[in-house]
């Protein structure tokens, strides 16, 4: 784009240098280790203050530590990058051609990167995933670092960690270091801030619920996995014979044996199952309720049992994909390409948006048939709104274009 800059760029708005990324780094603690309800509702409730840091480490650590949490979040956060995108036009106009074009060299050029992990780099698809994570913590944060060139504006985005941020005043605030309880207020256009339901909220507690019985299931194991051995022998106790038969119980297990009067001899001693444990059942409750808040539905148990229960949950899923592009695009829509186009052409309306692309679900047969019928009736069908329909973009105006075949016609002889 050669058009004039009619709107300055931000100025760099974080300490994204190594000095902040080390202390950060050095300041970590395992969150999760005895985590108790307890604490979990204090962080909770410092949460709603606008306190994050404690919770946002905790959340971190029971995505990447939990084993259904690391299956379904991930998913979550992936779908909405794998279908593509699209920069749309609201009129068939050389402005909105050029607002278009703007938008589309910005887009394809960003850079996203993350503050903790500088090696972690990639682009728009990057950025998306990055911005999903507002969907678990509630708020997903990047520094905006603007890249004009001679080809065009692009910018570099930097993934921060929620910790690095306060909201005791509503709108966040940027911590200057680890230590500060409050920040400083961030500069418009120089951040990229994506709320989302912050459904970690919930599966926070399902992961102490679910926890909690794993490690008495797990004691439960470690203490009657194992049958016990029980020593029998007329010897007189702590005779020489008795001491012969504690070592010999000695050889064969250490934590639990016994030994008695009677006839010499060595028995198991096995728990007997009086019933189900009730361990797993609420184990496996609480990895149903967080696939049920991340996918829309527990895709492993009962959709297998029926029809109707996997097409119920394939439809969450889909309301879930299509919310998901939707906030991805209006957010960018509103914090990024409206800058773009105000630092291209100033005040003018904007006449390109972009567009986050959905799994194609429709019925495409049916839809062909409508139209054409339609058509047939002589309906007007605006061609932008046809091939939006059809998630088509529409052609640049020197794009050379497919046409139909020429029907042969049939000459009288």
């Amino acid at each position: 784009m050669t058009t004039q800059s009619k709107t300055p760029l931000p100025a760099a708005a974080a300490d994204t240098s190594p000095e902040r990324i080390q202390m950060s780094l050095r300041l970590r603690f395992n969150p999760i280790r005895n985590l108790t309800p307890d604490q979990l509702t204090q962080q909770l409730e410092s949460f709603r203050l606008g306190f994050f840091r404690n919770i946002a480490l905790t959340w971190d650590a029971m995505e990447r530590r939990d084993s259904r949490l690391a299956t379904v979040a991930p998913k979550r956060k992936k779908s909405v990058a794998r279908h593509g995108w699209d920069i749309l036009t609201t009129e068939n106009s050389p402005a909105a051609e050029q607002q278009k074009q703007a938008l589309e060299y910005f887009y394809n050029n960003l850079t996203a990167t993350t503050a903790l992990e500088p090696n972690e780099s990639g682009g728009l698809s990057l950025l998306m995933r990055q911005m999903m994570d507002a969907v678990g913590k509630r708020y997903a944060v990047h520094e905006i670092v603007w890249q004009p060139g001679p080809q065009g504006l692009t910018a570099k985005f930097i993934f921060c960690p929620l910790w690095w941020f306060e909201g005791t005043q509503g709108r966040l605030r940027f911590l200057l270091n680890e230590m500060s309880l409050f920040g400083q207020p961030m500069e418009p256009w120089g951040w990229l801030v994506t709320v989302g339901d912050g459904i970690m909220e919930a599966c926070s507690v399902a992961y102490v619920f679910k926890h909690l019985p794993l490690k008495d299931w797990l004691g439960y194991s470690e203490k009657f996995g194992f049958p016990g051995l029980l020593g029998k022998t007329d010897a007189a106790k702590d005779s020489p014979e008795w001491e012969a038969m504690v070592e010999a119980l000695g050889n064969f297990s250490n934590d639990w044996a016994a030994v008695m009067g009677r006839s010499s001899e060595i028995q198991f001693v096995e728990l007997k199952n009086t019933g189900a444990t009730p361990f797993q059942p609420l184990v496996d409750m609480m990895n149903e309720e967080m696939t049920r808040l991340w996918r829309g539905g527990d895709l492993g148990t009962s959709s297998k049992a029926n029809a109707i229960g996997a097409t119920l949950q394939e439809n969450e899923g889909d309301i879930l994909e299509q919310d998901d592009a939707q906030l991805i695009g209006e957010t960018l829509t509103a914090q990024v390409s409206r800058f773009v186009l105000q630092y291209y052409f100033g005040d003018a309306p904007q006449l390109a948006y972009l567009k986050i692309r959905t799994a194609e679900k429709q019925n495409t047969d049916q839809e062909i048939k409508v139209d054409q019928f339609l058509l047939n009736s002589g309906a007007p069908l605006a061609i932008k709104d046809t091939l939006e329909r059809y998630n088509r973009p529409q052609p640049d105006a020197a794009e050379s274009l497919l046409k139909a075949p020429i029907t042969p016609t049939t000459k009288n002889i």
